[in-house]
């Protein structure tokens, strides 16, 4: 079995923190020896290849609900399981590339799109001291998580996503599980959109309009806030891997009011967060720069180009996460009120 990738996106998935969790999730599907939940050590080639034929039969939702989740626990930066099982994971990629190639050749035309203006929702949870009016957007696009991974003052939204990926999405997005329900949000066909199909879409933008980091903020890499420094040891010995550095020239991201002056928003594609999540790109002035902290498909909107919202039916949830309550606005006199009301105040 030959270990050198048939696509450029089949190869794009064995470099990623998010890719090669995956491949390691789908081989674990096959596995008598692994419980669900673990992350092998090792590679069985007869699971690799029960794994690349069950992916010609995923529906789109299983597959997002395993990418999803794969790469929270297994690179995600509030994973206490990432330093541990993700060295094992980059080592055995080339054992799985049969398994990215099927990824690519089911998937890739569906992950890699424009983003679809006419299907984009925005979720919302309501919590008890919502009486407090919600941040403006649009508005002080300064005012940034950490390092300006994204800014305060920018709007999500995520293009319809299958039922089975619901419970995951939440949980990327780090809803508390207080009652969330859900609108499309149609977006004017003039928006400016930058998209996010790649590490070098993300590191473009960076270097398009850059601003360099100008204090510490340990977590936008590995080790996160979970994890020990001295547990990167063993991960760092892999020449392959992109998910931590010992040390960097510069930490340089997005300046969001630099992008808000020319695109109505970045949108980051399923490919996009595969790849990109997580993800240490260099750049051409000896920085680094890496994605982190969208958790999806996402859109961050950084100027209202929206038309009238549309209530929607709940999401579907099981109540795996934080209990699971979900509201449909559609049918729901009091929550659509609600909802409106902060809809058209943000």
């Amino acid at each position: 079995m030959s270990d050198l990738p048939s696509s450029d996106f089949a190869e794009e998935l064995m470099a990623a923190p998010a890719g090669v969790t995956l491949l390691a999730r789908l081989e674990v599907t096959q596995r008598k020896d692994t419980p669900w939940y673990g992350w092998p050590k090792d590679c069985d080639p007869d699971s690799v290849r029960r794994a690349a034929a069950l992916v010609e039969e995923l529906s789109l939702g299983a597959f997002l609900e395993l990418a999803v989740t794969s790469a929270e626990r297994g690179a995600g930066p509030w994973s206490g399981e990432a330093l541990l099982t993700l060295p094992y994971s980059y080592e055995h990629a080339p054992q799985r590339c049969q398994i990215a190639d099927a990824v690519a050749k089911r998937f890739e035309s569906l992950l890699r799109h424009d983003v679809d203006l006419d299907a984009q929702q925005w979720w919302h949870e309501i919590h008890r001291n919502d009486q407090i009016p919600p941040p403006t957007c649009f508005s002080n696009y300064s005012n940034v998580y950490g390092n300006g991974e994204f800014t305060w003052s920018g709007l999500w939204t995520v293009t319809d996503p299958p039922p089975n990926v619901h419970d995951a999405l939440l949980s990327a997005w780090d809803f508390s599980g207080a009652p969330t329900s859900r609108w499309r949000l149609p977006v004017q066909p003039s928006a400016r959109v930058w998209t996010i199909d790649r590490p070098s879409d993300w590191a473009c933008l960076v270097e398009t309009y850059p601003k360099v980091a100008t204090r510490s903020h340990s977590g936008w890499e590995l080790p996160g806030p979970n994890q020990h420094h001295s547990d990167t040891k063993l991960l760092r010995s892999f020449t392959s891997q992109r998910a931590v550095r010992t040390e960097i020239g510069s930490h340089v991201l997005p300046n969001w009011s630099d992008v808000a002056a020319d695109f109505d928003g970045v949108h980051l594609s399923w490919a996009g967060f595969l790849t990109s999540e997580g993800f240490i790109s260099d750049l051409s002035n000896g920085g680094v720069t890496m994605l982190r902290y969208w958790g999806s498909e996402r859109t961050l909107w950084l100027h209202d180009v929206f038309e009238e919202p549309v209530p929607l039916a709940a999401p579907v949830l099981t109540g795996s996460v934080g209990g699971g309550l979900e509201i449909d606005a559609s049918l729901d006199d009091v929550r659509r009120e609600r909802d409106s009301l902060v809809i058209h105040t943000l």
